[in-house]
């Protein structure tokens, strides 16, 4: 009798599960859950192209804490939500070490380029040329376009494959390239040059910031400055 009625309650509760709306604050909670996780391979990969480290994460999973309630697999299969707590994300791949090889041998280019005012990073988190009739040399500003157009093509290589490792927690390639797009303005130099964030909350994050605040009048969504 008392296996019949334990099995009418876990029956109950499926049901009960798959029926349940999901509190708006719960989905928050996974969204930014799954946008940190993306924030700290993008961290991983950049200091990795910058000469900070000598690897990219591997990416393991984190196996799900031990003692968690029977109910726990039960709310995965029925939860139509990534059950991004729980895990750690897939951060890196074969494919994700080799495309960031190429982007740290270019770095030092990419560099050059940037300290003499001719390539900025847009809010989108590719790089743009810039000052373009500046350049009187010919060659100088094919060579230019050449470099930006090789890093603007490994970085989206990088971001879809980020995106694609991680699919099935509903990682986007627009996530992946808004999040290295603000990990490269955290990291921006005196006279970078950069493209604000469109209004939002990466936006107020910069402007909160010190490099922000140095702005002062001239911290505005969208526009392309000069950090200071």
């Amino acid at each position: 009798m008392k296996r019949l009625v334990s099995a009418l309650v876990a029956a109950g509760v499926i049901v009960g599960l798959g029926c349940v709306r999901i509190p708006k604050k719960f989905e928050a909670h996974i969204t930014v859950d799954i946008r940190h996780h993306v924030e700290e391979q993008a961290d991983s990969v950049l200091d990795f192209i910058e000469g900070e480290s000598d690897t990219v994460s591997t990416g393991e999973e984190t196996p799900a804490p031990q003692g968690t309630s029977w109910l726990e697999p039960v709310w995965q299969a029925v939860s139509p939500l990534p059950v991004a707590y729980a895990k750690e994300l897939k951060t890196s791949s074969p494919a994700v070490t080799e495309i960031s090889q190429g982007l740290r041998e270019r770095h030092a280019q990419l560099e050059a380029l940037k300290s003499k005012g001719r390539a900025g990073e847009n809010n989108r988190g590719y790089v743009e040329l810039r000052e373009a009739k500046r350049i009187e040399d010919p060659e100088e500003r094919n060579q230019a376009q050449r470099i930006i157009a090789a890093e603007n093509k490994d970085r989206k290589k990088l971001h879809k494959e980020i995106a694609q490792i991680n699919k099935e927690d509903h990682v986007s390639v627009s996530m992946v390239e808004r999040v290295f797009a603000q990990k490269r303005l955290e990291r921006a130099k005196p006279g970078d040059r950069f493209q604000l964030p469109k209004q939002g909350e990466d936006f107020e994050a910069f402007r909160a910031s010190k490099a922000g605040q140095r702005l002062g009048a001239a911290c505005v969504p969208e526009s392309w400055v000069r950090i200071k």
